[in-house]
């Protein structure tokens, strides 16, 4: 398919509706013609069925799955900590049927328009974090050698926006920066955390890619956490991840 003039990237949500919902009105106002995301909808947070309901049979929509997703409809993970289980175990609870259904059916990732892939941890290993030099080179690697054609890798799971390329790793992206890239290169990008940014900066964190101009630019927008923290706490859910919403941890 040819490719959209503007994609508007998010990820790792985590029923923050709050935090979304600033997201995806900036989007709307910066004119994008697709929505790439990357996966949790649901977890940590207390608004995950208006989150489903965001995203939910939007035709400009395209939505992988996380492991957050995939731990409420059943797919358990023996490594989450027990305290994200029991929000996970709240959230089955708290969704309708519907939208359970559509966590169930949204894919583990996709390529989009012959240029993006789409994964929520990594391209080697579905729930590992591109965080290190090895799993940096590893994802790079995998790019260059099987998905020949494809530019542009977009990954979350990591709740840190970083820009990822064989010649220079951005990690410290805290403010909205652009950046202009080169198309003969290839790239691992993530958008950071929308709901739950973990780069010691409370902003919500998303990024918008301009195919016209080659170019991805970071977002990061305040939101009202105290009211995201409020609602944690007022559904009975763990007070550490309302706490966290404060400082970006």
């Amino acid at each position: 398919m040819p490719l959209a003039a503007r994609y508007g990237i998010v990820s790792d949500i985590h029923a923050n509706y709050t935090a979304l919902k600033v997201a995806l009105d900036h989007l709307q106002a910066q004119g994008v013609d697709k929505i790439l995301c990357l996966g949790d909808l649901v977890g940590y947070g207390a608004e995950p069925f208006e989150c489903i309901q965001a995203v939910k049979d939007k035709p400009n929509v395209l939505t992988i799955a996380g492991n957050h997703d995939r731990q409420v409809i059943g797919d358990k993970d023996a490594r989450m900590r027990k305290t994200a289980a029991k929000v996970l175990d709240w959230t089955a609870d708290n969704i309708s049927p519907s939208n359970a259904r559509f966590l169930r059916q949204i894919p583990q990732g996709m390529t989009v328009d012959d240029t993006f892939i789409l994964v929520h941890g990594s391209l080697v290993e579905r729930d590992a974090y591109i965080l290190s030099a090895q799993e940096i080179s590893k994802n790079l690697n995998c790019m260059i050698n099987d998905f020949p054609g494809m530019k542009i890798c977009f990954f979350g799971h990591t709740h840190i926006p970083m820009l990822i390329g064989t010649k220079a790793v951005i990690n410290d992206l805290r403010e909205t920066k652009g950046f202009k890239l080169d198309r003969n290169d290839v790239y691992l990008i993530n958008p950071g955390s929308v709901g739950q940014p973990r780069d010691k900066c409370p902003l919500a964190s998303f990024a918008i890619f301009d195919a016209e101009n080659w170019t991805v630019t970071f977002v990061r927008k305040p939101y009202d956490f105290r009211l995201a923290g409020k609602l944690i706490i007022d559904n009975g859910l763990p007070e550490k991840f309302a706490r966290r919403l404060a400082v970006g941890v």
